[in-house]
């Protein structure tokens, strides 16, 4: 341990200033030290002691106390820092990791996506065509069809009759016809009166045939023929093949 005396210190005497003069005022006549005797010294105030804090002294102990804390402490940060550098790293890895994961099923949905387009191109390129050949066989298939049932209609000569001119007679135009053409076999079993109420003229022609009629106007005419008709309904469906 180490240890301080004590340092006695004497306390200054008072100093009267003369505001006056501004200077001090004479304490009393001028004395030397060595003329002070013992009853001079005995009205001199006390001397007091000063103790100042007392210092422990650093052992071998403390040393190495202080350098392990040190140590310690330096072990500490130095393993923490290391910690957060490989935790970056793995982070970066495993962001790699990802990044190329999702790289790969990205290529492989592009891939399949690709493979199923051409797919279906071939077999579009494949079937298309069938369905395109089975539709237009199915078109003509009804339209001779159809033209069969009509043709069995128009067996019947006076209904055959009565639909043409009802086709040369069209009652939605505004505009009437000059005249009328029709086969002779079917203006014969039209009534009559039936022809004069019309306020047309009709006439026989042996070139068409029975069910068919022919409207003639002033700037044209209208073809009212049931070939004609199913042959217009031919081009339109199959484009004019059959």
């Amino acid at each position: 341990m180490l240890s301080s005396p004590a340092i006695p210190f004497r306390h200054a005497e008072p100093v009267l200033v003369d505001a006056a003069a501004g200077a001090p005022a004479a304490a009393g006549p001028a004395t030397s030290p060595a003329s002070l005797t013992s009853s001079d010294t005995a009205n001199d105030p006390p001397f007091s002691a000063i103790s100042f804090p007392t210092l422990r002294a650093v052992t071998g102990d403390d040393s190495v106390e202080a350098a392990r804390v040190q140590g310690h402490a330096a072990g500490y940060a130095a393993g923490i820092r290391a910690a957060a550098s490989d935790i970056a790293a793995q982070v970066a890895r495993l962001e790699a990791d990802h990044a190329a994961r999702v790289w790969q099923v990205q290529a492989q949905l592009d891939r399949t996506v690709r493979l199923l387009t051409a797919a279906s191109t071939a077999l579009d390129a494949r079937t298309l065509p069938v369905l395109h050949d089975a539709e237009d066989t199915l078109i003509a298939t009804a339209l001779d069809l159809a033209e069969a049932v009509i043709g069995y209609e128009l067996s019947d000569g006076p209904a055959a009759a009565r639909l043409a001119l009802r086709r040369a007679l069209d009652p939605a135009s505004a505009t009437r016809p000059n005249a009328v053409r029709m086969h002779p076999a079917d203006l014969a079993v039209i009534d009559p009166a039936v022809i004069a109420a019309t306020g047309v003229q009709f006439q026989a022609d042996p070139s068409l045939a029975r069910g068919d009629a022919v409207s003639e106007f002033a700037d044209g005419f209208l073809d009212a023929r049931i070939g004609t008709a199913f042959e217009r309904a031919r081009a339109a469906l199959l484009g004019g093949t059959r």
